[in-house]
Formats: structure tokens, sequence, C-alpha cells
């Protein structure tokens, strides 16, 4: 009983004491065993904690909050998870209904991010429950879920649980005795509308009305005040009219005693008279309950790119709590992000003033330095974290230490000792933590740096695979170990990776800015492709086309690079003339290497040398005045001498290139001339074809129509004659058999009545002579007729040449019939003489 007041009371160190003597005296009472454990995990003596627990459950098997307790426990201690969640697993199967178990389960599942997912969906069915049971869900709960949405990217309904939780602590006692014992401040310490939680609008007895006479939008105070001091509000507040949100910009007291309130010009001010309302802090800031939720919200700001309402209430925390380090640390982040390391500094001072031996202020200090490349302070910081022997600072001041040997490598006569103690603290913190990752990392390096290529190449590929490419510097590594091994597209890729990562991220790594870390992996990029160039050209024939467009390449990445460097870069101007000369270079050999070029190709070379030798004399200028410049002067001499040699030789070639192409502009201009030539040959052609085509239509449509005219006189006198007989027909009947007259005829017919068979209608249209018909045997003579008739009447659709065979053998025909009735003539002659 005694030790269950201690605890009551929170006096651990008792509670313990009096625990441990109920244990041993009576071992097997549960309560004292798990009340025993319980202050040991206040006092972080977990395995200890975890071992009267497996105790407990020997002897009560069924103790649902001492199988919470240990598995919670397991999970904290990186053991086995599995058996952690099946001790979990099992209390809740016990008690399925009690929230608080719940809450431990998803208290475990969030000490691994891969579970944040798992453990928002508990938390929910805890809230669930308490809700269930009538329950008041506690704000630590709240704060967790929003924390949880914050991890997996949901800002909205992280911003939902971070109010609900300041609501929760608004009821709480701590803050109800906090505002009776204090007024509430008329100095509101954040104004922006992201921050509304923290303010809100209070209600005054001021009625102002807008002045519609004046430049700026103005408001004037109806109420009867004597002096500025009696409003309620000065310059710089945020007043509310109507629902209409203003910032007073100016107070003006006028001549006729009346207040002129002067305020933001893109306000629409309401038309009639209206009372005012003023922004006041709502004490939220005050309570220290609070403080924590207000700093996830301030870090929720800064994820979703809010950086203004961010800082806002980071000074604002800073201010209501001077001693709140953590947000000293947040300020001097967003200040060194944004470029400004000497608000960082200040802030970072501020920090160390408050907490001197903080050990996160101290390492924030060790990185300042660190961007700087200010090593001896750094040195020093970090050997003085190394003091105080707090396991997670420890490593993390022997990574920094090896990182500092490391960049130091060109130090005179130090490179071995450097490069050393560097592997030492690598080796040193992978002996208490081999999974280590940002020290393997380090380790790879140096072995990369001694040249064993394959061993860092194995190093940095096993940590990718560890750290899921969380680590970039890995990438970096892995694309100097390829570049080393002229495989430049791999080397490519990992730079590539690299870049895009950092700009999802938004996280430098080897520079103190990000557009100084992305100028340094551009130089980088541009190297690979120079240095793939170079190689290209080794080949030294037509295989050495690509060269000229890695050269292009090389020159657009360090272009990029000098648009992203903040300072004036010797070292990347220097490489980009280089780049330059290269290229040019590569466009005069690619005559000897049978490769085509154009003129413009050599005019492009010819400008790059002409853009790259003054930048090398401006060098060259400088170190004669003094000036720092990291290139040796001899370099710089032999580049110009070289650069000048090469602009004479470009400009000959020019000539030759302008001179060939003329030439073949020339000929090509002939071969559009014959081009054109024969082709409005062709058209001419094809018009006259087209023009007879339609002649021999013409024709053809002519004879037809002659030919149907025919057919239709034919027709014409068939009509007429069969009329002709018909008639004929109808007088004969009409007269019938009569007396035969002297003279022997019979009737009127028989007058022209001469026995002479009627002859075929084809006979009408016959032109042969009569002696052809009497030689040629019927049969024939009817078939020729009436072919010569059809042909005549209806044409031939053949074409001409067919038209011209058939006349030939008609005329052939109508020879032989004129011979044959000769012969016959010259026969019946004979016959007569005889």
């Amino acid at each position: 009983m005694l030790a269950r007041v201690y605890h009551a009371r929170g006096d651990m160190e008792q509670a313990n004491k009096f625990y441990d003597k109920a244990c041993k005296h009576s071992p097997e009472l549960s309560p004292a065993r798990f009340g025993l454990a319980q202050t040991l995990i206040w006092d972080e003596a977990y395995d200890e904690a975890a071992a009267h627990l497996r105790l407990l459950l020997g002897t009560c098997s069924n103790a649902t909050d001492a199988l919470a307790a240990l598995g919670l426990l397991e999970v904290k201690g990186g053991k086995d998870r599995r058996e952690a969640f099946v001790y979990l697993k099992k209390a809740i199967d016990l008690d399925p209904f009690n929230p608080d178990l719940v809450l431990i389960e998803a208290l475990a599942l969030q000490q691994h991010e891969s579970d944040y997912p798992l453990s928002l969906d508990r938390y929910r069915k805890a809230v669930c429950l308490l809700e269930a049971q009538s329950k008041a869900v506690p704000a630590e709960v709240l704060t967790n879920m929003g924390v949880l949405c914050h991890e997996t990217k949901r800002y909205e309904e992280a911003l939902e649980m971070y109010s609900k939780a300041l609501k929760v602590l608004d009821e709480s006692p701590e803050a109800a005795e906090l505002a009776k014992s204090s007024e509430k401040s008329k100095d509101i310490v954040v104004r922006h509308k992201d921050n509304n939680l923290f303010w809100v609008y209070e209600e005054s007895d001021i009625r102002v009305e807008a002045v519609s006479d004046t430049e700026k939008p103005t408001l004037v105070v109806r109420n009867p005040l004597t002096n500025l001091e009696s409003l309620e509000f000065k310059a710089g507040d945020d007043l509310a009219l109507n629902d209409i949100d203003v910032q007073v910009k100016e107070i003006i007291n006028s001549d006729d005693n009346t207040i002129h309130i002067v305020v933001n010009d893109d306000a629409a001010l309401p038309s009639s008279e209206t009372r005012i309302k003023i922004k006041r802090s709502n004490g939220r800031l005050r309570n220290p309950s609070s403080i924590s939720v207000a700093f996830n919200l301030a870090r929720l700001h800064e994820t979703a790119g809010r950086i203004v309402p961010a800082v806002e209430l980071h000074k604002a925390i800073v201010k209501c709590h001077p001693s709140y380090v953590n947000s000293y640390l947040r300020l001097a982040c967003i200040a060194r992000d944004c470029g400004s390391l000497k608000d960082c500094s200040e802030w970072l001072k501020s920090a160390v003033a408050v907490a001197p031996g903080n050990p996160e202020v101290l390492t924030l200090v060790g990185n300042l330095h660190l961007s700087l490349c200010d090593w001896a302070p750094a040195q020093k910081v970090f050997d003085q974290l190394l003091t105080q022997k707090v396991p997670k600072v420890e490593a993390y001041s022997m990574l920094s230490l090896g990182n500092i040997y490391f960049n130091n490598l060109n130090t005179p006569k130090k490179y071995s000792k450097h490069l050393q103690y560097a592997a030492d603290f690598y080796r040193r913190i992978l002996t208490k933590d081999n999974a280590n990752a940002y020290a393997a990392n380090g380790l790879g390096t140096v072995l990369a740096e001694k040249g064993e290529l394959f061993k860092a190449k194995e190093i940095f590929n096993r940590v990718r695979e560890v750290s899921g490419d969380t680590i970039l510097d890995t990438l970096l590594n892995l694309g100097h170990i390829y570049l080393a091994q002229k495989k430049h597209p791999e080397a490519l890729q990992m730079y590539q990776s690299y870049m895009n990562r950092t700009r999802t991220t938004g996280a430098p790594i080897t520079s103190k800015s990000q557009d100084d870390d992305e100028a340094e992996v551009l130089l980088y990029i541009a190297f690979a492709y120079f240095d793939w160039a170079r190689q290209t050209e080794l080949f030294n024939n037509a295989n050495a086309a690509p060269a000229d467009e890695r050269y292009q390449k090389c020159i657009e990445y360090i272009e990029m690079a000098m648009k992203k460097s903040k300072k004036e870069n010797v070292i990347l101007r220097y490489n980009w003339c280089m780049a330059k000369l290269q290229a040019a270079n590569c466009v005069l050999q690619k005559v000897n290497r049978n490769i085509r070029r154009t003129a413009q190709e050599v005019k492009d070379a010819l400008d790059g040398l002409e853009q790259s030798l003054p930048i090398i004399q401006t060098m060259l200028q400088w170190k004669a005045e003094g000036r720092k410049v990291t290139i040796p002067t001899g370099m710089l001499t032999d580049f110009a001498n070289q650069c000048k040699h090469n602009i004479d030789s470009a400009k000959s070639h020019l000539n030759e290139e302008l001179k060939k192409e003329k030439e073949a502009q020339v000929i090509r201009d002939f071969q559009r001339i014959e081009a054109e030539a024969n082709e409005k040959q062709r058209l001419l052609s094809a018009a006259l074809e087209k023009e007879r085509q339609q002649q021999e239509q013409e024709e053809r449509e002519r004879k037809a129509r002659q030919k149907m005219k025919q057919v239709s006189n034919l027709v014409a006198n068939w009509e007429s004659a069969a009329a002709a007989e018909k008639e004929r027909t109808a007088t004969k009947k009409e007269k019938g058999p009569g007396v035969v007259p002297p003279g022997g005829v019979d009737d009127e017919a028989g007058i022209f009545d001469t026995d002479v068979v009627p002859t075929s209608t084809a006979a009408l249209f016959d032109e042969s002579d009569d002696d052809d018909d009497v030689n040629e045997p019927s049969g024939k003579a009817d078939e020729t007729a009436k072919v010569d008739a059809e042909k005549e009447l209806f044409g031939d659709s053949s074409s001409e040449e067919e038209d011209e065979n058939t006349n030939k053998r008609r005329n052939d025909e109508e020879d032989e019939e004129e011979r044959a009735s000769k012969k016959l003539k010259s026969s019946d002659e004979k016959d007569d003489e005889e």
C-alpha cells in the first residue's frame, strides 16, 4: 500500500523501493511486481522491467496489462517484433473492448515508420471505443493522431486533429486556472489567417464609417473619443467589419477632432456605419500543455510549404516560452534553408544561451559550421558532444568527425593520416551498431578513395538495399564509382536519381544551400558527358560521331550549373571554356574521321572559341593583378595559345565549308531547274494526250450521232413501207373478186403484179454491184450484208488502230471482188465472141 501511495504521488524512486521489498517478501504478489515493472519503465530500465513482466505472466498468464506492457517494451527494444505483437494481440483478444490496450498497440506500431498507417487505424479504433463508452478522448491521443496524419501527408486531417487536441486542452483544469489567474493579453502575438487556432475577434463599442473623399481606404470613428490612447487597437492590428478583414495602416487625429483609420488598399469597406471587432489572442499559447501542439502545427506549416505562418508561430512560442529550445532550432533551420546564415547563427546563439549543454543545440551548431566549411569549430563542437556520452548523439558526433577528416584529405602531408582517422571513426560506429547505414556509406567512401572500387561498390549497393535510397549520398558515391569504371550511362543515371530525390524532398546534402547542391551535381553530370565524349573520340573514325552531341550536353549542364550558382565561380567558367575548346576540336576533326559536318557547326565552334578566349585572358589578368584564381597560370596560358590556334584553323575550315556548301547549292539549283523542266514537259505531254483523247471522244460521239440518225431514217422507212403495205392489203380486201376484164387481167392488183420475188430489207441498203450478188452464195451475201449494215449503223467500239485494220480488210475484200467481177466480165465477152 505504501508503494502505491508513493506511486500515486509521482515519487517513483520511493515507489520502486517499496515495490521491490514487497516482491522480495511475497514473490507471487502480482500487483507489486507489475508496479515494480512500471517504475523500472519510468527509470528506462527496460530489460529489467521486461524480465519482471515475464515473471508476472508466469504466474498470471491472463494479465492483460502485463501482456500489453511487455509487447510495447519488446517493440521499443528492437527485439523480435513478431513476438511483441503476439503479446499485444493476446491482450486485446482477452479484453477486446478495452481502449487502453488498443492505444498501447497503436503506440507500438508508431515506433516504425512503415507501420504508421496501421497505427493510425488502431488510434481511430481506440477513439471509437472511448466515444462508445462516453469517455473523453485524451489530448495526447489526438496529438499522436495528428502527428501520424502529418507523417502520412494527410495535412488537412492532421490540422483537424490538432484543433481537437487544443479544444480538449482548453477544457483542462490547468487552462481554467490559467484563465482565472491572468488577464488576456491585448498584444496579439499571431495574426496570420493560417494560425486562426490561436486568435479570436473580440467585440468592441467603437463604431466606424467609410470615408469616400480620400485617396486611400479610410474609416472615421463615430464614437466621441478624445484622444488616440482611448482606442483599443493600434497601427498593425487586424479588424473585422461585417466579416470583412482589414489591417490598420495608420491612425490620424484630424483637426476637427475626429479620428481617421487608414486601412489596407485592397479593403472593400462597407457603406454603412459598422461596429468593429478586434483580433486578440485567445490565450492558448500561454498554456504550457498547448505548446507541443502549437509546435507540431508549426511543423505542419513547414511541411505544407506555409513558411510565413510557421515562422510566426515559432516566434510566438519562443516569446511566450523562452526556454522552449525546439522552436529556436526550427527557426535556425528555416533561416538556413532560406540561405540566411546570419539569422541562422543568431537563432542558434539564442538557443545556446537558453540551453548551453543541449545536445540538439550543439549538433545543429556543428552542422552550421560544417555547411560553412569551418572545420576547426565544427570539430570542437562534436568533440564536446562526444564527452557527453549520449548514445545517439555520440554516434552522430563520430560520424561527423569522420566526415570532417575525410573532407580534409587535401591537407598537406596529412592525406594518409586523415584517411585513417576517418576510417577509424566509421568502424567505431559499426562496432557498436552494425546496422548504421551512414557509417557504412562513409566506410565505402574510404575504400573508394583507396582505389578498392569493387568493395566500395558492394557496400554502396548494400546501403541502398538497407536504407531504401533514403541516404542520398549513396547515389552520388555510386555515380562516382561508375564514372571511374567508365560506365557513363550508369553514372548519369545515379546523378539524375540524386537530383530527382533532392528536388522531391528539398534536402541538400553536399552543399550549404539547395541551389549550390544542385549546381555541384550538375557539374558532376557535365563532367560525365565530357569524359564520355573524350572516350568516344578515341575511335578516331566515323564511330566518334556521337562525341559532338555529348560535348554539347556537357556545355548545357555547365550553363545550368552557372545559373544555379549564386556566386561567380571561376572553376565553372574555366570548365565551360574547356568544354567549348574540346567541342570545337571535335568539329574540326570530323573531316579526318569521315564524319559529315555543316558550315553552321563550324561557325558555332568558332563562336565558342571566340567567347572562351576573352574569359581566359581575363583570368590571366586577374592572376597578374594578384587576385585569387585557383587555376595555374601555365594551364591558362596553354589554353589561350591553343584557343588562338584553333580560331585561325576554324576560320579556314569555315571558308572551306562555305565554299563546299556554295558549290553544293549550285548543283542543287541545277538539279532543281532540271526537275522543274522535266515536270513542265510531263505536264505538257499530259495536256496534249488529254486533248487528243478528247478529240477522239468527240469524233466517236459524232459518228454515233450520225449512225443514230441513219437508224432513225431506216426505222421511219420501215414504218412507211409497212403502212403502205397495210394500205394496199386493206384496199385489195375492200374491192373483192370481180368480172375478169378482156385481156386476161383478173383484177387491179394484177396490173402491178410482175411475179418478182420481193427483196429483203437488207437489199434496200446494199451498195454492192448486181454481178457480185449473182456470183456469191445467197447465205454468205446475206450475212455479209447484215454485218456491213450493223457496222455502218452502230460503228465499232474498238480503238482507232482496230478501225484502221478493219478498213484495210474491207478495202482488200473490195479489191478482190472487183478483180473477180472483171474476170467474170472478160469470160462473158469471150463467150459472146465465140
